[in-house]
């Protein structure tokens, strides 16, 4: 090619043209370099689509760059290992090429950011991270979508320049679908996953991780309607026959028929409208349908895996999104269009299924050669199959291969200020089908702000009409807001710990901030002395509901009158509260079996307004009526110090005719009039306690103030002080002077000043036995635990196998005791071996504390 250049540099100089001397020179110079980098870019770009393996390895220059400069030397060079890997694998791709002229290129190496080729699998780095959220698979995949930025390769047709190493991504928070995949696989690894990352073909929505055709997964669900209890009517001997009805059949079928007619005319209209939805939401076509290379997660069950009870079938995980598939499913078609290779860090496979038209159609089992063909002879014995059995020098010869170099990446190390902040720069945007959602770090919002989901009434995200808003660390313990803009509802939800226990708060935006305003507010009643779970607030009542009173009140409705005029209300609204005139109090109240039906009052009405009190009491057993009576108030003149009844001003109802004593309506009368007084000073009580809440409110909603947790060491200086003085403390006791083991065989003996040889002898022996004898107690109390933990799990096992009516809850729940069960016999297997090999060497410490004792100074100066 360098020669072509020059040829035609040669040519064009010699051509007849115009320009002389340096112009023409210079000119010349300027086509010469053109050309020249223009045949370097194309070799280059030829060379990374036939995905050639480069065999010379020069040198990298890493002053130019900081973050090259803090890399370990393994990024940029290759071992004699990895360099016998690279003519391996360039040897395996040129026979593949020559094979299978029509497929794709594999990927088996890339350049890392130092520009050295590595070999994809040595990319991969088994990772434990010390936070429970990446202990399920659930876990790793949402945190990598949120952790990591993704960023679409940059030829989706091409296989990718670069895959840079997850230090790099975890560097820079960012990475294209391969290297976030490699970073999803490290962690799944680390964790006992039989994880791979698959290359092959994905549809543009998802390649791009466009998400706005599909129903956002934050949204909340709608709460399920409780089942109505079911009512088992009485059967009784006696019933009354439904009147005859008379009706025309001829009315009756036009009747029907227009409903009929109804009824279609509805179903046409529902299915063109979802038609035209349909139509909306078509997805433009893909001219590169089934040609844009992606990279994506696959876990596969293992054999006597760590996860083998978990994972029984295939499983797809999005590493952009977090999103799970299922490969048989057919949606999942539709996104993943064809699977070229798959790797983790042991091997590299090849799918050789060309006749499986989709993913569905893929037959996930490694073991099969004519499905997979696998890069490197050598694999773990897991993903062999059941072999026979050979002799011990035939699988030597076997063990004889080339095996997968260690990987050249540093361990991924997260710290706890990283893993909080999550986002990149602690924020992410997602748009989703008429929804997007913002998800914040804690303490980045100072209003405790974490997620934010807006729902729009159009697919360009302009009309908004619902926002729900998620808090978390607030000290007033809001936790929820729920916003509708089409009527201007608000929601606010409060967890518990607030002094007014407040757990919801229902309100207009831009109503006005008084008590008078139309609000409901709903409490914890478990924590109130007074059982208040609801108060609603309307410009013309006062409602309050109660749960659990001792005096039985369930309900309290007070009326306001509104004659008073607005101006008038207003200015007496600035000065007090209670502006507003009751007129009508009615509360009532459940059933007290300590007092009779008759006598019980169930309804209790104060009329200020009309000046009555009116009773309505609870229904005796068997009655279909109950009693009643109305009291009309006696005028404060006539009240004076001593109450009289006037029968004329007291009417009532009893089914049963009975006749009271004027005594005891005196009395009845006497002790409404009180109650009276009580229920106003209650209902003035309940709007000053709302006047309280509103104004806590606003200083709240003005000021948020995020409260700081005794355990967060990060952000509470004091707890990060009590935790080194713990420290400080702990190291104090480890360095306290050594307890004398030998004080109670002194003690045996009478503690003489001064022993005999024959009595150290003595002393000596017995703590030599006794160790002996306490090392082999603990060996047999371990072993006793193992032997019942092994029955245990043997019942266990049995059970699951046994049993075959067993549903799939109470599957789980024995899987999770067989695990608890496995966990525990490992433990102990661990702890057994590690006693049987500290048992001589805390035996010889013991001798030689012995020799060195001064109360056995005796023996060692008789050895001398």
């Amino acid at each position: 090619m360098e020669e072509e250049a020059a040829n035609y540099d040669y040519e064009s100089y010699e051509s007849g043209s115009t320009f002389t001397g340096e112009r023409e020179s210079d000119l010349d110079q300027v086509l010469y370099d053109s050309l020249f980098r223009v045949t370097r870019e194309m070799i280059k770009e030829t060379q990374q689509e036939l995905g050639l393996i480069k065999l010379c390895w020069p040198e990298i220059d890493r002053t130019k760059d900081l973050y090259l400069k803090m890399l370990p030397n393994n990024y940029c060079t290759l071992s004699d290992k990895e360099r016998l890997l690279a003519w391996y694998a360039e040897n395996f791709r040129q026979q593949f090429q020559v094979k299978y002229p029509r497929r794709r290129p594999l990927i088996l190496a890339c350049e890392n950011e130092c520009g050295i080729q590595k070999f994809v699998s040595t990319t991969i780095r088994r990772s434990t991270l010390p936070y429970p959220e990446l202990y399920t698979w659930q876990g790793c995949g949402k945190f990598v979508s949120d952790y990591v930025e993704y960023e679409p390769l940059d030829k989706p047709l091409s296989i990718p320049k670069q895959l840079r190493s997850p230090t790099w991504v975890q560097k820079f928070r960012k990475g294209n679908c391969f290297e976030c995949a490699t970073f999803l696989v490290s962690l799944l690894l680390s964790q006992g996953y039989n994880a791979y990352v698959v290359s092959g073909y994905a549809s543009r929505e998802q390649t791009l991780c466009d998400l706005t055709r599909r129903t956002c997964p934050y949204l909340p669900q709608p709460e399920k309607p409780e089942r109505p209890a079911s009512t088992h009517h009485e059967i009784t001997k006696y019933k009354l026959n439904p009147p005859t009805e008379y009706k025309s059949y001829f009315a009756a079928e036009l009747e029907e028929e227009k409903t009929k007619k109804l009824e279609e005319k509805m179903i046409r209209a529902e299915k063109e409208q979802q038609r035209m939805i349909e139509d909306l939401e078509q997805l433009p076509v893909d001219s590169y349908w089934g040609y844009r290379i992606h990279a994506w997660v696959a876990i596969l069950p293992e054999l006597e895996g760590l996860r083998d009870q978990e994972i029984t079938r295939p499983l797809f995980i999005e590493s952009t999104t977090g999103v799970s598939y299922d490969p048989k499913d057919y949606d999942t078609a539709q996104l993943y269009l064809g699977v070229e290779s798959i790797w983790n860090d042991k091997n590299y496979w090849v799918n050789m299924q060309s006749s499986a038209k989709s993913c569905v159609d893929i037959a996930w089992d490694l073991t099969k050669v004519e499905l997979w063909e696998h890069l490197l002879p050598g694999e773990p014995w897991t993903m062999r199959g059941v072999a026979e059995e050979i002799d011990d020098e035939s699988a030597v010869q076997q063990e004889k291969h080339l095996d997968m170099p260690y990987s050249y990446v540093n361990e991924i190390n997260i710290s706890e200020e990283e893993y909080r902040k999550r986002y990149p720069n602690g924020m992410k945007i997602i748009f989703y089908k008429k929804t997007k959602v913002e998800l914040y770090a804690p303490y980045l919002q100072t209003d405790g702000l974490i997620e934010k989901i807006t729902v729009y009434d159009d697919y360009d995200h302009i009309t908004p009409t619902e926002v729900y808003e998620y808090y978390v660390n607030r000290s007033d313990h809001l936790m929820e807001t729920r916003k509708n803009k089409n009527d201007g509802s608000i929601i606010d939800y409060y967890g518990r710990g607030r002094p007014d226990q407040c757990k919801e708060h229902r309100y207009f935006v831009g109503g006005p901030n008084q008590v008078d305003s139309e609000r409901i507010l709903d409490f914890y009643h478990v924590a109130r002395f007074d059982g208040l779970s609801r108060l609603e607030s309307h410009p013309t009542y006062l409602t309050q509901q109660f749960v659990d009173r001792d005096d039985f009140l369930y309900y309290r409705h007070a009326e306001f009158s509104q004659k008073r005029e607005r101006s008038a209300r207003r200015d007496a609204s600035q000065q007090d509260i209670h502006y507003r005139h009751i007129s009508k109090i009615i509360e009532k109240f459940d059933r007290d079996e300590r007092i009779v039906p008759r006598k019980n009052i169930a309804i209790r009405e104060f009329a200020i307004s009309d000046n009555e009190i009116r009773l309505t009491y609870h229904y005796q057993p068997g009655q279909f009526t109950r009693a009643s009576r109305m009291y009309v108030k006696p005028t404060l003149a006539e009240r004076g110090e001593r109450l009289t009844l006037n029968p004329e001003l007291v009417q009532g109802y009893s089914p049963l005719d009975e006749s009271y004593r004027s005594l005891d309506l005196l009395y009845e009368l006497d002790a409404q009039l009180r109650e009276e007084d009580t229920s106003i000073s209650q209902v003035r009580a309940a709007e000053k306690e709302l006047y309280a809440f509103l104004d806590v409110r606003e200083k709240e909603y003005l000021h948020p103030q995020l409260s700081v947790s005794i355990y967060d060491t990060l952000r509470d200086p004091e707890s990060e002080m009590l935790a080194n003085e713990w420290s400080r403390t702990e190291s104090q006791m480890d360095t306290t002077e050594d307890v004398d083991y030998l004080l109670p065989y002194l003690a045996r003996i009478g503690n003489p000043s001064q022993l005999s040889r024959e009595d150290a002898l003595w002393i000596r022996n017995e703590c030599l036995n006794d160790y002996k004898h306490s090392a082999i107690r603990r060996a047999n109390k371990i072993l006793r635990k193992f032997e019942v933990h092994s029955q245990e799990l043997a019942r266990t096992q049995a059970l699951l196998t046994q049993s075959e009516d067993l549903t799939r809850e109470e599957e789980e729940q024995i899987l999770e005791k067989m695990n608890e069960i496995n966990f525990y016999l490992q433990t102990l297997e661990t702890r057994l071996n590690r006693h049987r090999d500290m048992v001589p060497v805390r035996y010889q410490m013991l001798v030689e504390h012995l020799h060195r004792s001064p109360h056995l100074a005796i023996l060692a100066s008789d050895s001398q």
